[in-house]
């Protein structure tokens, strides 16, 4: 299945990416960008990641005109035998086409203490934008585990992004794995993100997701939710807070939970930019 997903993905960069690269008319430029993230909470999906203790992340996407990379590290604390590190490295490139933009990524994931999370995602996802307001997305890709007594499956991808004048933003988004356990049962994911900047650096947000599981008795399905705020001291600086939760019940809480299913309010603090805001 890797072999196959990377002779696609090189298939594709032959008859696009190449080629774009060998049309371009602009000179390629190296970047870094970074961006590190302190938060009080590792909240996701209406989960902790953290066990409800601070985590830290670290991103370095180092790029070069149409192509780029990502390395990403974050302290976790959940799970058995209990992972205290995930990781993840990617490569890929994005050629632009008029108002299509592809987006080609090959990521590799690792969560130490854990191989059996350790898995290959090739993807590719294409964005049209139809004008200054409003783009839709669609992409596909393929979970590859390291370890054979876990299931390979492929996910859908659908979105779209609403920006109006005044800068608030809302985004939905569709995930769709077909059979995400080998018996043919799905996994369905939305999330609905609503953005409004206030009062010059403040900054709002709303996010509403749904996981829904085909196969409702052994892993049920649930709602979660966050609300929250942010402060931009400048465009490199900024000092958020948000609350975090999901409707599981205590009975269906171990199927999604290693921790427990509590509500979570934290604080966040996130400092980026990129070695080329240095140099100026």
């Amino acid at each position: 299945m890797l072999k196959k997903s990377l002779v696609l993905l090189s298939v594709l960069c032959s008859s696009t990416v190449c080629s774009t690269v060998g049309f371009a008319g602009d000179a390629a430029v190296f970047d870094m960008g970074y961006e590190l993230t302190a938060k009080s909470d590792y909240m996701d999906s209406g989960l902790t990641n953290s066990d409800h203790k601070p985590s830290v992340s670290l991103t370095l996407s180092p790029s070069y005109g149409i192509f780029y990379g990502t390395i990403y590290g974050a302290n976790i604390d959940y799970g058995v035998p209990d992972p205290k590190l995930e990781t993840k490295f990617a490569v890929g490139a994005t050629p632009v086409f008029g108002p299509l933009a592809v987006d080609f990524n090959l990521a590799r994931r690792i969560k130490f203490d854990d191989p059996t999370a350790d898995r290959w995602l090739p993807y590719v996802t294409g964005t049209y934008t139809f004008n200054d307001n409003f783009n839709v997305s669609l992409g596909a890709g393929d979970y590859l585990y390291d370890d054979p007594s876990k299931v390979d499956y492929y996910e859908i991808y659908a979105g779209a992004t609403v920006t109006l004048t005044q800068g608030a933003t809302f985004v939905a988004e569709y995930y769709l794995e077909p059979d995400s356990d080998g018996a043919n049962n799905s996994y369905q994911e939305f999330i609905g993100t609503v953005t409004v900047p206030f009062a010059e650096k403040f900054e709002a947000s709303a996010k509403l997701g749904y996981e829904a599981y085909e196969d409702d008795i052994s892993t049920p399905s649930y709602a979660w939710y966050e609300l929250g705020a942010k402060y931009k001291f400048n465009d490199h600086v900024a000092v958020g807070v948000a609350y975090h939760g999901n409707n599981l019940s205590s009975t269906d809480c171990p199927s999604q939970a290693y921790t427990d299913c509590d509500s979570s309010v934290f604080a966040t603090l996130t400092v980026k930019g990129n070695l080329s805001d240095i140099k100026k």
